[in-house]
């Protein structure tokens, strides 16, 4: 949305009847005197606001829906038995920006999932997703404060818009409850902070290099406030490449407090990260690695070794409307401590885009493969579209 007030100009044509007169001959100019030709009228900036800088405000949303079956394991009551729709998104924002040096973005969602540990039955609540700043430095370069998803996860890099199957890979999404086991995904979510922020556009040919250097609290997502005295530290090298392509490495140190006083204990996750993805005429490879290490402090137990990984790769076939197949293998291992708490997937997939519409469908079948000792029944379907706004 752009603010200016454009002018308007009105021209008016006269004729009269009868012979034209001969006009009569234009004195000859001075000889000591330069033509000068008559100063343009200034074309008014579009873009000028009333305060006489240039300011853009626009707002942006998507909607995404699914249906889900999940099976029913015969021998565990909370896996499974809740088949039907779900809002996976009901995002809405607003992006400014002021003299292309200083934006904005703020952002809800609607369809934030809370539910307890295990439990069938969720609420839909409403929730922030952005809130920051960016103060341009130099080209690039920006100084980003508020609210906000560091690049730690490779998945960060994926838009929701964009990304080919109806779910994020295991170990950026965790495995939520009535689909197995339940275990949280190893990423951290948003959070509160400051980030030197480096993301050139994409390029044609060739590569492009960022980076990010984020100082964030280490609390939960949707904590108000640090746990502790001390701050989350991230950094993030990234390479863009042709065909929305990139590699990404990334590493994290946060020391977290958790509990509730008298009980509160200091742990301290190092986390690093690595993904890429490629692009080679129709078809896309991707991939990601999460590994992390848990020290108690507090209790002076063993250490916690957890990793995740996926791989997947999707062809696009030429059609009337953009569609592409796939598959994907995910894997996620959330406690070095527990032998039992393996998970795997295999998906296979499809998207359709309709782009006058701005809408997509997505179809995935997944088989979810569990460690011998607490094997489940909880293969599913799922069916999704999505609107953008």
């Amino acid at each position: 949305m752009l603010f200016a007030l454009p002018r308007l100009a009105a021209a008016q044509e006269t004729t009269t009847a009868g012979p034209t007169p001969a006009p009569a001959p234009a004195p000859a100019p001075a000889a000591d005197k330069q033509q000068v030709a008559p100063e343009p009228v200034p074309t008014p900036d579009r873009e000028v606001g009333p305060i006489g800088h240039a300011f853009t405000l626009s707002a942006f949303g998507y909607l995404r829906m699914q249906y889900i079956a999940v099976q029913n394991d015969p021998n565990v009551q909370f896996i499974g038995r809740d088949d039907g729709f779900e809002l996976q998104n009901a995002r809405l924002g607003v992006r400014g920006e002021l003299d292309k040096n200083v934006a904005f973005v703020i952002a809800f969602d609607g369809a934030v999932d809370e539910r307890a540990q295990n439990q069938v039955q969720g609420k839909l609540q409403v929730g922030l997703r952005d809130a920051f700043t960016d103060v341009r430095l130099s080209g690039p370069m920006m100084v980003r404060a508020g609210y906000f998803l560091a690049w730690v996860d490779p998945e960060s890099l994926v838009a929701d818009t964009t990304r080919e199957l109806v779910d994020h890979p295991l170990e950026s999404r965790g495995m939520r409850s009535t689909e197995g086991w339940y275990t949280p995904g190893l990423p951290p979510g948003r959070s509160l902070g400051v980030a030197l922020h480096r993301d050139p556009a994409p390029p044609t040919e060739g590569a492009s290099l960022g980076f990010e250097v984020a100082v964030q609290n280490g609390a939960d997502e949707f904590a108000s406030n640090n746990d502790n005295d001390m701050p989350a530290v991230s950094a993030a090298g990234v390479v863009r490449l042709p065909g929305e392509g990139f590699v990404i490495a990334a590493v994290r140190w946060n020391p977290r407090t958790v509990g509730d006083l008298p009980f509160r204990q200091d742990e301290t996750d190092y986390q690093g990260t690595l993904g890429a993805r490629f692009a080679a005429g129709p078809v896309q490879l991707g991939g990601g690695l999460i590994v992390q290490r848990t020290i108690f402090e507090s209790t002076g137990g063993p250490q916690q070794d957890a990793y995740g990984a996926h791989a997947q790769l999707f062809v696009k076939i030429p059609s009337a409307y953009p569609l592409a197949v796939g598959y994907r293998f995910a894997i996620l291992d959330p406690s070095s401590l527990i032998t039992t708490d393996r998970v795997m997937e295999h998906t296979v997939g499809a998207v359709m885009s309709v782009p006058s519409y701005r809408m997509r469908v997505q179809l995935q079948l997944v088989h979810v493969v569990e460690q011998a000792d607490r094997d489940l029944s909880n293969d599913r379907v799922q069916l999704a579209g999505e609107l953008s706004l």
